[in-house]
């Protein structure tokens, strides 16, 4: 925005706690309920998943504390952007280690263009591409 617009804000919007409160609940315990799950059926492959939910609680914690949408206080802007943008970057690369599991439990590897043992690490690493692309903003 120019000054003839009026001052800068971080959001074009006006933030809505509400919403920014219910997602962090529905996060949040949703969080709590796959800590319980992996820890008690020692299913470590889905730490992504956890470690996604756990930023984008943190992401929407920056969403509430940035309401006012007030230009001196960018800390929770900065927070809330980085960390809602990363998390579904961790939810993909779960969703890619549960899907070669489903590929060997089927037996569906000749099914599938990559292999299974390769499944993972491409898509994971696509992922990682695409988070830097992000991060570097290009």
């Amino acid at each position: 925005m120019t000054d003839e617009e009026g001052p800068w804000h971080p959001y074009r919007y006006t933030p809505s706690t509400l919403l920014a409160a219910i997602f962090l609940g529905l996060f949040g315990l949703t969080t709590l309920l796959h800590t319980f799950q992996l820890v008690r059926t020692r299913t470590w492959y889905l730490i992504p998943l956890l470690v996604g939910g756990v930023f984008e609680v943190i992401g929407f914690i920056g969403r509430l504390l940035s309401e006012k949408n007030d230009i001196s206080v960018l800390g929770p802007y900065i927070v809330q952007a980085i960390f809602i943008l990363i998390a579904p970057a961790l939810f993909a690369a779960s969703i890619y280690i549960v899907l070669g599991r489903i590929i060997l439990m089927v037996d569906g590897e000749r099914y599938s263009w990559v292999r299974q043992r390769h499944l993972t690490a491409a898509f994971v690493m696509g992922d990682v591409l695409s988070f830097q692309f992000q991060s570097n903003g290009t």
